[in-house]
């Protein structure tokens, strides 16, 4: 069994899965990676890809496959991610989600528990929202 995995294994995995995003991919690598030895993970996760189309497509409700693709690419970085991943989903991600709340009830829908208590300590921490959780009938419920 493999350890966590690093924010330059998930940066390859997403030029992968999702081909939209390649081209970015080679960019990084060549303006960044080139330079600094690692993959700018807030950079690259952030604007340069998943940030750059999943708040749009959560504000519309657009493409929900997609959508579901993307968030479920969240949740393996933030499951099984080493420390500077799941500092990228905290940090980059979940806070610029948190930025417009229609996107973030958008996001909530797709998110496991998991990344809706993430999120739920972001937006506590910023003082942006009090999000409540709780189970009923199996079914993980939330409100803010």
């Amino acid at each position: 069994m493999s350890g966590p995995k690093s924010k330059e294994y998930f940066a390859r995995a997403l030029a992968e899965r999702f081909p939209e995003f390649r081209e970015a991919y080679e960019e990084h690598m060549r303006d960044y990676f080139e330079e600094y030895g690692e993959i700018l993970g807030h950079i690259f996760f952030g604007g340069e890809t998943l940030l750059g189309v999943l708040p749009e497509l959560l504000k519309t409700d657009g493409n929900q496959e997609k959508i579901r693709g993307y968030i479920d690419f969240i949740e393996d970085m933030y499951a099984n991610g080493d420390g500077d991943v799941q500092n990228i989903v905290g940090v980059t991600l979940l806070e610029c989600l948190g930025d417009d709340e229609t996107v973030l009830r958008r996001a909530f829908s797709y998110f496991s528990e998991e990344l809706m208590l993430a999120s739920q300590s972001i937006e506590k921490g910023w003082g942006r929202r009090d999000i409540r959780i709780w189970h009923r009938r199996g079914k993980t419920l939330y409100d803010w």
